[in-house]
Order: structure tokens, then sequence, then C-alpha cells
């Protein structure tokens, strides 16, 4: 660590669950769970660009 520095506040991460947004931290063991197992949505990924589009095309020709 650098000499002289300060504390840091940590950061909050918030998500939406059951249509509200809440902080991550108030979930409860079952939704922090569910929350751990969400996918992230990258465009690489998605079925309209990258390798997987190309692939599905492949596949419905």
């Amino acid at each position: 660590m650098q000499s002289g520095c300060t504390q840091r506040t940590p950061c909050e991460i918030f998500s939406r669950s059951m249509g509200f947004i809440r902080p991550v931290s108030n979930f409860n063991i079952g939704k922090y769970s569910e929350f751990c197992e969400r996918k992230t949505f990258t465009e690489n990924n998605s079925l309209t660009t990258g390798a997987r589009h190309n692939d599905l095309m492949k596949m419905a020709a």
C-alpha cells in the first residue's frame, strides 16, 4: 500500500430483484445465490452478432 492512503468507501452493488432495485448486500441467501448464477449479457454472446450468430445461421441453412 502507498503511504498516506486514506481509507476507501466500499462500493455498493445494486441489482433488480422482483421488480425493485435493491443493494445486493440486503439479499437473503437464496436471492444472493440466484444473483451469483446470473449470466452477464455481452454483445459477442448475443444471437445477432459474433460467432454464435454465425453458428446458428449455418445450422439454419
